[in-house]
């Protein structure tokens, strides 16, 4: 009988990665972390589950704006 040989490769993601080594940028790690807890509880989970629809729009909405308001600033602020 002869064996079969895995094809899937378990590759690590950059956050696992530094989350292994140590090598984590403190401050900005923390602000990340907090923003992508943040995004899943309000973006996510909310909306499907304690949310009326127009609740649920109305969400979206902001955080959609918000989103496209500071990805405006940062151009801006980059390149002006």
């Amino acid at each position: 009988m002869t064996q079969h040989k895995n094809s899937m490769v378990y590759i690590p993601t950059t956050k696992e990665v530094k989350r292994r080594s140590g090598k984590s940028n403190g401050i900005l790690n923390a602000i990340e972390e907090f923003i992508e807890k943040l995004y899943w509880t309000y973006y996510i989970h909310l909306p499907f589950y304690l949310m009326a629809s127009f609740d649920s729009f109305c969400l979206h909405v902001f955080f959609l704006t918000i989103f496209s308001l500071s990805f405006f600033g940062i151009i801006k602020y980059c390149f002006l």
